[in-house]
């Protein structure tokens, strides 16, 4: 049986698990690996495992005056990203970038080191980042490529030091938990700037 396909309460796992519901309540080696077959379905975002590495309620945060009909986000505005990353293991991995078909970079501002057992939390929302927890990051895909709204699945590929490369199909949040609007993360329009941290390629 492999890594991923136990089960057992490690302190990476309750930790993912308690960013998850905080998350939901504040609004809510190293080669190319195929994750399809590994996702599962969620109801607030997309869940994935790997390796050490476990992704959590990853998505597309909803605007503030979205429509569930019309795009959420427009071509060449930025979009923000809530998930949690953590580390089930003794030593620590690093998040060194990120990129996306859809975007013309993904934006990652903070600290991108996740400890032994730790995790990492991203929201745009305030009080969306849990506390203790996580350790709060920002991410952002920068500069779309095309519009992009509810009813699709994005994909953005995170790429860690030890971990490698992992892609995860984002959806769009839930329009009930929906954001406050912040600088180029609304559907008029954003930069397409790299951040601190981490800027993926495409």
């Amino acid at each position: 049986m492999s890594r991923s396909e136990r089960i057992r309460p490690t302190r990476a796992a309750l930790v993912a698990g308690a960013l998850i519901g905080a998350l939901a309540l504040a609004g809510c080696g190293a080669g190319q690996i195929s994750q399809t077959a590994d996702q599962q379905a969620a109801v607030s975002g997309a869940n994935l495992t790997t390796q050490h590495i476990e992704i959590r309620n990853a998505e597309i945060e909803f605007p503030v005056g979205g429509s569930q009909r019309l795009a959420a986000y427009t071509a060449g505005s930025s979009a923000p990203i809530t998930l949690s990353i953590a580390n089930d293991d003794d030593l620590p991995d690093r998040l060194l970038s990120a990129s996306s078909p859809v975007a013309d970079s993904v934006r990652i501002t903070g600290e991108t080191q996740i400890a032994p057992n730790g995790a990492l939390t991203a929201s745009s929302t305030p009080g969306g980042t849990v506390g203790n927890l996580g350790t709060p990051i920002e991410i952002s895909l920068e500069g779309l490529r095309q519009d992009i709204g509810p009813g699709l699945s994005y994909p953005v590929t995170f790429v860690f030091e030890r971990a490698g490369s992992i892609t995860v199909d984002m959806p769009m949040g839930n329009a009930d938990n929906r954001v406050p609007e912040q600088g180029g993360s609304n559907s008029s329009g954003g930069s397409g700037g790299s951040g601190s941290g981490g800027n993926g390629g495409h």
